[in-house]
């Protein structure tokens, strides 16, 4: 039923346990992994391959030599290109899932009028990974969420109020990021996939899709509470990650003002929200 594609640079202590995750999934829902190794230098991937090769339904593909390994939408195209099941779930190398999200995703799909027309998303949940290391779902359970860099150094996910109002926001398409998505693959293919025009710089690229999915297609943006993702905090950060705050540095920045109208305008009034206040959105 549902093909997970998560692009993976180095983080192999993280992807572990983001593979941990699935193993807790209900096993009556069907599922593969497809894994995509955007060159990491540092992890042999391999390993984490051969180790649950035979527990899960694993796939593990290596990107040729890149210009750049900023390739999520590359690595999203090859999951659209190669999923034998109908639906996607985009996922980052560094999440996890509680034990009933495939559960309550699957139910949810199978019991709602909209059928293949749904374009679904949920909170994430920052925690540091030290907390739950060695993982077990009762350590998840307990951990204390942490302000994160990746959620411009707030606690609580700074979409959830969003979220929570998605049918009435003017941009739904601004609240799904690319660590927890799902979508029919039919529709995703219809609204012409992920710009590779984007890879090479940090950001944007999940939201442009989510635009032309909801502007395109007849998928409807879709709050679900109970499909909740952990996200895990390293240690030592991404030395690719750009400084969040200024976005006038991001090239993907300026694509994506230009791509979706009123869109700059939006997000400098979202922005106000926040505890950060030092963004440059020029």
């Amino acid at each position: 039923m549902f093909s997970f594609v998560i692009p993976c640079y180095n983080g192999k202590p993280a992807l572990n346990n983001t593979l941990q995750s699935l193993l807790w999934q209900d096993k009556s829902v069907p599922f593969e992994l497809i894994l995509v190794d955007n060159n990491s230098p540092i992890d042999n991937l391999d390993e984490l391959y051969e180790a649950y090769k035979d527990k899960l339904n694993l796939y593990l593909l290596k990107q040729p030599k890149l210009k750049t390994t900023y390739a999520l939408s590359r690595t999203r195209n090859l999951g659209l290109k190669l999923s034998q099941y109908p639906w996607m779930i985009t996922l980052d190398s560094d999440i996890i899932l509680p034990p009933h999200y495939l559960r309550d995703l699957s139910e949810y799909i199978d019991n709602n009028d909209l059928g293949k027309k749904l374009f679904l998303t949920a909170e994430r949940i920052f925690i540091n990974r030290a907390d739950i290391d060695p993982l077990t779902s009762e350590r998840l359970k307990e951990a204390v969420p942490i302000a994160s860099s990746s959620n411009y150094n707030c606690v609580e996910d700074r979409r959830l109020p969003y979220l929570k109002q998605l049918t009435t926001t003017p941009h739904p398409w601004a609240f799904f990021h690319g660590c927890n998505t799902i979508f029919p693959i039919e529709s995703a293919i219809e609204a012409g996939g992920f710009d590779e025009e984007y890879d090479g710089h940090w950001g944007y690229e999940d939201i442009d899709f989510a635009y032309r999915l909801i502007a395109r297609t007849e998928c409807k943006p879709v709050y679900l509470p109970s499909i909740y993702c952990y996200h895990q905090e390293e240690e030592h950060s991404d030395p690719r990650i750009i400084d969040r705050f200024d976005k006038s540095k991001n090239p993907n920045w300026t694509r994506i003002c230009d791509q979706i109208p009123g869109f700059k305008e939006f997000k400098r009034e979202q922005y106000q929200s926040l505890v950060c206040q030092d963004l440059k959105l020029e």
